[in-house]
This record gives C-alpha cells, structure tokens and sequence, in this order.
C-alpha cells in the first residue's frame, strides 16, 4: 500500500510528444510542394517574358522594315502617277498639235481651190461679157453666136472642174450640155466640134477617181470611233495580298503578311494562259488607242499630200493594231476592220488627166465664122 500508482498527467506527455511528431512530418510534405509550385510558377513567367522580348527583339526591326516599304510604295506610287499624268498631257498636246495641223491643211487648201475658182469663175464671167459686148457692136450678129458663147463658156468650165478640181461627173456633164448646145445649132460647120466633145467624152470614160473628200470623212469618222472600240482584255482573278498595318494588336496578322510576303519572293507560281492573253493597264489602253489615233492621222495627211507609200503603210498598221488588240467579235470592231480593208485597196496614183480638145476646137472655129462673117 505504501507503492503509489503514476499519475494520468505523465502517462499522457510521451503521447503528446508522439502526436506533435506524426503532426510535423505530415505537414512538412504539404509545405515543400506548395514551394515548389511557386518555383515552376515563376520559372514560366520568367520564360514566357524572355520569349516574349526575344520576339519584340526580333520583330522590331522587320516591323520598322515593313513601315520603310509601306512609304516607299506610297512614294513609288505618286511618281508613277504623276508621270502618267504628264505623259498622258504630252500625248493630249501633241495630238490636238497635230490635229490642228491637218485640219489647217485641209481648210489651206479648200480656201486654194474656192479662190481658183473664183478666179476662174471672174475670169470667164469677163470673158464672157466681152464676148457679148464685140456681139452687140456688130450689126446684124446672127442669134446662133449668143449660144456659141454659152457653148465656149461650158467648155472652158469643164476643163476647170477637171483640171483643178479633178470632178469627172461635172466635166462629163458639162460636156454634155455644151453638145446639145451645138445639136439645137445643127450647123454642119460645127461638126469638128462636137466630134472633139463626143472624143473628151470617150477619154473621160476610161478615167476612174475616187472620192478623196469622202475618204477623208471616212478616215475622220474612224479616229473619233477608235475612242470607244472595245479592247481584246481577258478578265483576271484578282489575287488578294494580305495588308500590314500600323496596330501593335494585330501583330499576328502582320507577322503572318510578312511571313507570305517573303516566300512570295522565293517562289513564285504562275498559271498557265494562252499565247493571245492579254493584260493591259490603264496606261497601255490610252497609248494604244492614241497610236492607232496617230495612224489614221498620218494617213489623212498622206491623203491631202498624194502620199500613197505613206497612206498605204498608216492604213496597214493601224488595220495590224486593230486585229491585235482589239475585240475582233464587237460589231463596231468589225466594221472598222472591214472599212480599213477598204482603205488599203485604195490607190493614190496620180493619174495624168487628158486636156479636153474640145475648147481648142470651137475657138478654131469662132476664129473662121468670124472671118467669114468679114
């Protein structure tokens, strides 16, 4: 009884003291992982900022690349525009120079033929008011010489309208009434006359001038239409390039543009067109339809000129440009293809126009009636 049982308080402190170790070594496991979370954590962080100025290093000077080209395209692009604009000036002027030029040929030389025949047309009047004041001066001047004189007056107007203004159907006709003049006379002394007009008559006959004044409206005609032919232009797809722009937000699609820009350089893929394609921009389109301007130009000066070498050369090559570049199934195309083809079987030969015999032969013989009337 004297052996005193151990107390509740120290049995209990060895299992305190277990428990404390067990609570530590489960709490020490927990703490190394969160650490180490936070490890990995900032080790990604620190990876995702490096790559991150590694590749505004990298971009900032393409980016700042990209920028120069963009401005030196912009530049680029004024100058080619502002020297079609000049070249677009130089070739207005120098048609409008040459237009004016033709046109002050053609009025030149219509203002020549009304003047010559206004001469002419004084000088026979003259003539033929003399002609009647010598026919009142003489006593008893017989009636058939007052149609005498209208018969020389015909004569000498066809021989005009031959020689200068080269109108076979007014000569031929002139002639003509100046032979039925003589048939009311039916004097046999005239005889010698009118066998000359029917001989004038026969040599004009075999002449064969065409039209010069009609072909220059036709040669007019055809420069004002070649504004408005249609070209032979095949249609092409458009290809879409992809566009940079100033935004630091879009930088993936910069980055993507550039990327396609710089293997578009390396390789590059065409398709396969026919031999005939055509492409054309606005520039050649003008200076196409200007030269084939030029063309039907030069050909109406070498026409006002007697030029045939270089009417028949302007014709060819402007009929050559049209079949080349231009709509061969447009209705209008056609017709000015099948005018030109005209046009080049055109012959500018100077043909030797006969001299009319038949005024000689009548002043022959109003020499010997008037001798016999003596």
């Amino acid at each position: 009884m004297s052996e005193q049982k151990p107390s509740s308080t120290d049995s209990d402190a060895p299992l305190a003291e277990l428990k404390a170790q067990l609570a530590e070594t489960e709490n020490e496991p927990a703490g190394s992982t969160g650490s180490g979370v936070a490890a990995l954590a900032l080790l990604l962080v620190l990876l995702i900022g490096g790559g991150m100025a590694a590749a505004g290093w990298w971009l900032w000077p393409q980016w700042q690349g990209l920028q120069q080209q963009l401005s030196q395209s912009q530049r680029s692009v004024q100058q080619l525009e502002q020297q079609l604009a000049q070249t677009l000036a130089q070739v207005a002027e120098q048609q409008s120079q040459q237009l004016g030029t033709v046109e002050q040929q053609w009025q030149s030389w219509q203002q020549r033929q009304q003047t010559s025949q206004a001469e002419l047309n004084n000088q026979l009047q003259h003539q033929l008011a003399l002609l009647r004041q010598q026919l009142q001066e003489k006593d008893g001047a017989p009636p058939q010489h007052w149609l005498l004189a209208e018969v020389a007056y015909l004569l000498k107007r066809a021989s005009y309208n031959l020689v200068l203004q080269q109108d076979l159907p007014s000569a031929r006709m002139l002639l003509q009434q100046a032979d039925a003049q003589l048939a009311r006379l039916d004097n046999p002394a005239l005889l010698n006359v009118r066998q000359s007009i029917r001989d004038d008559l026969a040599a004009l006959k075999q002449l064969s001038l065409p039209d010069y004044s009609q072909v220059h409206l036709q040669l007019a005609q055809l420069r004002q239409q070649s504004l408005r032919l249609p070209l032979k232009q095949q249609e092409q797809a458009l290809v879409t390039e992809p566009v940079v722009d100033a935004e630091l937000a879009n930088w993936r699609r910069n980055l993507a543009a550039y990327w396609q820009q710089s293997w578009s350089k390396l390789f590059q893929v065409r398709p396969a067109v026919a031999e005939d394609f055509i492409n054309l921009t606005a520039e050649q389109q003008l200076q196409l339809r200007l030269t084939l301007q030029q063309q039907l130009l030069l050909a109406e000066q070498a026409l006002l000129q007697r030029e045939a070498e270089v009417f028949s050369r302007a014709v060819q090559q402007a009929a050559d440009l049209l079949q080349r570049y231009f709509a061969a199934d447009a209705a209008s195309v056609q017709q000015a293809a099948t005018a030109l083809v005209q046009l080049s079987q055109l012959a500018l030969t100077k043909v030797e126009l006969p001299v009319l015999q038949s005024p000689a032969q009548l002043e022959r013989q109003l020499a010997l009636l008037s001798e016999e009337a003596l």
